[in-house]
């Protein structure tokens, strides 16, 4: 069993990486991006060359065949359900603005057809909880948070400071959004709300390019918390990622705040670029996860700890096929990634009583220390009465006080003091050696239970 702390590499793989091209709209001229097989696309551009791109699965047939939305969650099925069995999971939409990222994740939220990942995900859950035959016990928390321009806000509250929140390191859980409202989820009908609730509050703007534009990058979080029969605890998470779309402002015709928006959307994609160009070609080197908020708060997922999949939505248009080949290379650079998943992390029983030793050991020595420095203080300020007492004294009466012995400084020194200075060091001994006994004592008691 493997303690907390402790994760262990248990496989490695590629980033799972999945296209999926969306029907034409109107008035659009289809043309620019066709998928040949399951595997394969063509993306045609408006000089007439034409590139290949292979991927773990694409989806986008002329037919309309295997592009629902049940088909693209059978390609990430596993990783949902491995966060029971305490692994991280993300599964990320990346693309144009106005390729289908927000319906792949969210879809129709109240109809069971065209729910995205995000319903479905809970819906596995619940039904993986429900055939667990070990009587464990969980709990699961929803949180949804965006980052835009370059802030994070909490989209479950409106509270102080839910506006500014940080990217932090968890012990058990890794990188996480301090402060971000974690609501416990027990049924579908709650994630629905709670989901609508959250997407409701993210920054949309219209564009000529979409009518309502996500300004924002969302993050929703599924924390798993599993409570195994004999104490021990897993942690799970899986997280789903919103990626605002990439844009140009020829294109989008964006002005003002819509403008310098996506200006900033523009320049956190190209740092999430940045990180996946540096994890794919040199992974033990410098990674630059600290140039955005946005792979900061996916540093511990884009660094391999946690299964990936990378969903790049296309459009099917001529128009915007230099935007759908940038999406493309996107994948396909992230392809190159390797990813060394851990193993769950396991919290035992005796993992806790070690922490509540360590805790007191550390108690212990803090007391000693402090009771140290009050004798210490004590002295000094004792020292300094006697100094300026005895300066009273030869000021009335010079010569008239006993009782002094020189020291190997030359100076006169109360012999009073030198024994508070004896009495003072035995008490410190003292205190050290009872410190001592019950370090001693504590280490020992966590050895037997090792």
């Amino acid at each position: 069993m493997v303690r907390s702390g402790e994760a262990q590499i248990c496989g490695i793989s590629n980033v799972r990486v999945i296209a999926r091209v969306r029907p034409p709209f109107q008035p659009e001229k289809p043309g620019g991006t066709a998928c040949l097989s399951d595997s394969t696309l063509e993306v045609v551009s408006q000089d007439g060359s034409s590139l290949h791109f292979t991927f773990d699965k694409v989806h986008g047939l002329p037919s309309g065949a295997g592009n629902t939305q049940a088909d693209i969650f059978s390609d990430v099925q596993d990783i949902v359900l491995s966060t029971l069995q305490g692994f991280n999971g993300c599964v990320m939409a990346y693309g144009q603005t106005g390729s289908g990222k927000t319906y792949t994740l969210a879809g129709d939220l109240d109809s069971n057809t065209e729910q995205g990942l995000l319903t479905r995900s809970v819906k596995h859950l619940a039904q993986g909880i429900s055939e667990m035959t070990d009587g464990s016990e969980f709990q699961v928390h929803l949180s949804v948070v965006e980052i835009y321009c370059e802030s994070i806000k909490d989209l479950l509250s409106d509270g102080p400071g839910s506006t500014s929140l940080a990217v932090q390191q968890d012990k058990e859980l890794g990188i996480i959004i301090a402060g971000a409202t974690k609501v416990a989820v027990t049924n579908e009908s709650e994630l629905v709300e709670l989901t609508q609730q959250g997407l409701a509050r993210r920054t949309v703007a219209s564009t000529s390019v979409n009518a309502a534009s996500s300004r924002s990058h969302c993050l929703i979080t599924l924390t798993v918390q599993r409570h195994l029969p004999g104490g021990s605890v897993m942690h799970g998470k899986l997280t789903l990622v919103d990626l605002a779309g990439s844009e140009r402002q020829d294109k989008t015709l964006a002005e003002g705040l819509t403008f310098e928006e996506g200006k900033l959307i523009n320049k956190s994609l190209s740092a999430l670029g940045n990180v996946v160009k540096a994890l794919a070609d040199n992974p033990s080197g410098h990674i630059p996860y600290r140039n955005s908020k946005l792979t900061r708060a996916l540093q511990d997922t884009l660094g391999g700890k946690a299964r990936m999949a990378l969903i790049i939505c296309c459009s099917p248009a001529a128009a915007n096929a230099a935007e759908t080949l940038s999406s493309l290379r996107f994948g396909t650079r992230a392809k190159g990634i390797m990813t060394s998943v851990q193993a769950p992390a396991v919290e035992t029983p005796a993992d806790s009583t070690h922490a509540e030793i360590a805790e007191r050991v550390e108690a212990v020595c803090n007391e000693v220390l402090q009771g140290a420095r009050d004798m210490i203080e004590e002295v000094r300020t004792l020292r300094e009465e006697n100094a300026r007492l005895q300066a009273q004294a030869n000021a009335a009466h010079p010569g008239l006080i006993p009782g002094h012995v020189d020291n190997a400084r030359g100076a006169g020194v109360p012999i009073a003091l030198l024994l508070m200075d004896v009495i003072t060091v035995v008490m410190c001994l003292v205190a050290v050696c009872t410190a001592v006994c019950k370090v001693v004592d504590l280490v020992s008691r966590w050895m037997h239970n090792v």
